[in-house]
């Protein structure tokens, strides 16, 4: 259902900065060829999809990501899809927490929230009325799986822009703001550029991978994605440049040896210096309402790869690849957050209840999915959906299994995660 993204770039991880693969889909009302054509104005929505789990080949390129990534473009949203670490072309390896995939998708919704504020598409004719007065933008933060499960798990949306509120230059966090408004801008200009309809193809910024496959004889594209990742790179320090920061006043005593090369000291020192800068807040950053979709959550169970007796349904899916090797895999284990108090607290579970409580949360599972405990997933979505003004609700499909290929399933999840998706505009 995903048409070609309209980006595809990298971003470094809030976690240790490993590099993570994103694409970036423009709804139909964003396209350079959508002017004069009676398309409704896009409401600043965006979504993020998380995909299952990368030891078991899972990706973005998940067809239960794609159809659920699809539907929320066909309904307006801009949307966000991303690899974990360890699922290749994004860099590092799989934990075996989950606390650095937390990390990983908060890094990709600092940046789309970012990119959706500076994001500046041109309007279009209004006959001389004022356009109304839209409500907050929605940030639907979603995921598949291994992927939804870190959706449940992540902050609520408050606490991830509080970490892209100021952070420091030369951090993650500053990077990825950069990102976002370099990126931003490039496609202010190409949305205000006019394209005639044998050009109106879509354009890829292309960098994190390569979806077009290619003759053996052809030569490898690697380089362009490197150029690609150069000019991104160019394109952020000529926007630090131009950025206002913050100095702060207060020193860092270090105990250096003595250089021969006064050079490097000097330069050492200027780093240390330029460290102690902070960007400045945003003023009137975009404010999002926040939004859940998870679907196929493994709740309840606590699965080893190496003791399943089905085979990895992933393994003959094409593309299907991820940095660990066989013997990795065969350790695979899904952490079920009831089952980890030490880096699950209560007191994280209830924040997770909590945010979930507040804000339109949708949970979709079929009763034959053997990766979920169905009496506990029963029992906490039912505890869920009945607590006084809670915004959770949950949609249990009969017969659907974890992969969504039995009867009509696959349609029922599609047509649920559209109504629920629309209802929030």
């Amino acid at each position: 259902m995903l048409p070609r993204p309209t980006l595809s770039f990298m971003l470094p991880s809030l976690h240790d900065e490993t590099r993570l693969a994103c694409r970036i889909y423009h709804p139909v009302s964003l396209s350079s060829d959508s002017h004069g054509h009676h398309t409704q104005p896009w409401q600043g929505n965006a979504a993020v999809v998380a995909h299952p789990y990368a030891m078991m080949g899972g990706s973005y390129d998940d067809r239960i990501v794609d159809l659920i990534a699809g539907t929320l473009l066909h309904a307006g949203y801009l949307v966000a899809t991303f690899n974990f670490r360890g699922a290749s072309p994004s860099g590092g390896r799989t934990s075996w927490t989950s606390k650095a995939e937390q990390a990983d998708y908060m890094s990709v919704v600092g940046f789309l929230a970012h990119y959706v504020h500076y994001l500046k598409p041109p309007t279009g004719p209004q006959d001389g009325a004022s356009p109304p007065v839209a409500a907050d933008p929605r940030m639907l933060m979603a995921g598949y799986s291994y992927g939804a499960m870190v959706t449940l798990k992540i902050p609520a949306l408050s606490t991830i822009m509080a970490s892209f509120a100021s952070p420091r230059v030369h951090t993650a966090a500053a990077d990825i703001r950069l990102r976002a408004q370099h990126l931003a801008e490039q496609q202010n200009v190409l949305l205000a550029t006019p394209i005639s309809p044998r050009k109106s193809l879509g354009m890829r910024v292309g960098g994190a991978d390569d979806e077009v496959p290619r003759k053996s004889h052809d030569r490898p594209r690697r380089s362009r994605s490197i150029d690609h990742e150069d000019r991104i790179r160019k394109g952020v320090i000529e926007l630090l440049e131009r950025t206002k920061l913050i100095h702060h006043h207060h020193h860092h005593h270090h105990h250096r040896k003595h250089h021969a090369d006064h050079d490097d000291k000097h330069q050492t020192e200027a780093q240390d210096v330029l460290a102690e800068k902070s960007m400045q807040v945003i003023e009137g950053m975009t404010h999002f309402s926040s939004a859940y979709l998870v679907v196929s959550p493994p709740y309840g169970v606590v699965t080893n790869l190496a003791t399943m007796t089905i085979p990895n349904p992933f393994a003959s899916w094409p593309g299907r690849k991820s940095h660990q090797t066989r013997k990795e895999m065969d350790g695979a284990t899904f952490k079920d957050p009831e089952h980890e108090p030490g880096e699950h607290s209560g007191q994280a579970r209830q924040a997770e209840e909590v945010k979930m409580a507040l804000h339109p949360t949708l949970a979709i599972y079929g009763d034959a999915d053997n990766f979920l405990t169905l009496r506990k997933i029963r029992e906490w979505a039912a505890g869920m959906d009945s607590t006084p003004d809670s915004a959770f609700h949950y949609m249990e499909v009969s017969g659907a299994g974890h992969f969504w290929v039995e009867g009509d399933s696959l349609y029922r999840l599609r047509d649920a995660v559209e109504e629920f998706a629309t209802g929030l505009t």
